[in-house]
């Protein structure tokens, strides 16, 4: 039989280490007798049969009084580091937008629109970029449609439709008279509902 490694965990300060046994019986004898706040996580390689992981958590001696109050304690203490990183990202992800909506401020008007369009709803269109301010020209909404509708046709034969899709459009003035208004795009079929029955 492969060797079992455990992953431990020092219940005093949290710090994991790994230990290897030769065979399962070794593996249960150090579970049974396992050390004074030396918790444990899990095999660290799986490979063992239902029945073998079972006699090995069935082994494990159960956390006393002050191995459960260590736990409490660190697991109080994970959760404080992990509200505190939350803000932190909360922060930089305010500041990072704030940053970009005062770049859009100052961004061409007319540059492409990326619009995103979902079939549930009626077929909603809408911005990607939430913090974009423009409003979605007529233009740019008969566009999509008609992008939508020309895809529509491709995947109806599997008795698809368009479910979301992203299409990048001019929203108003062509770069070039003859320029196609949709600069490109990606779908996502989904099944197309029953037609009615006549």
């Amino acid at each position: 039989m492969s060797k079992i490694t455990l992953k431990l965990r020092n219940l005093e300060n949290g710090d994991p280490s790994n230990q290897e046994f030769d065979d399962e019986a070794s593996t249960i004898a150090f579970l049974k007798e396992r050390p004074h706040m030396k918790d444990v996580l899990g095999v660290v390689f799986e490979g063992l049969t239902p029945e073998q992981n079972a006699r090995l958590r069935a082994a494990v001696r159960p956390l006393d009084v002050v191995e459960l109050a260590a736990e409490k304690k660190l697991e109080e203490a994970a959760a404080k580091r992990a509200e505190a990183d939350a803000k932190v990202r909360a922060a930089e992800d305010e500041k990072a937008r704030a940053a970009h909506r005062e770049a859009l401020k100052n961004a061409d008007p007319n540059r492409p629109m990326e619009l995103r369009y979902r079939y549930e709803g009626g077929g909603q269109i809408g911005l990607v970029d939430q913090e974009d301010p423009r409003e979605i020209t007529a233009e740019a909404a008969r566009a999509v449609e008609a992008w939508v509708a020309e895809r529509n046709e491709w995947v109806e034969s599997r008795g698809q439709i368009v479910g979301e899709a992203k299409i990048m459009v001019w929203p108003g003035t062509l770069p070039k008279p003859n320029a196609d208004r949709v600069q490109g795009g990606t779908f996502v079929p989904c099944t197309a509902p029953e037609k009615p029955k006549a």
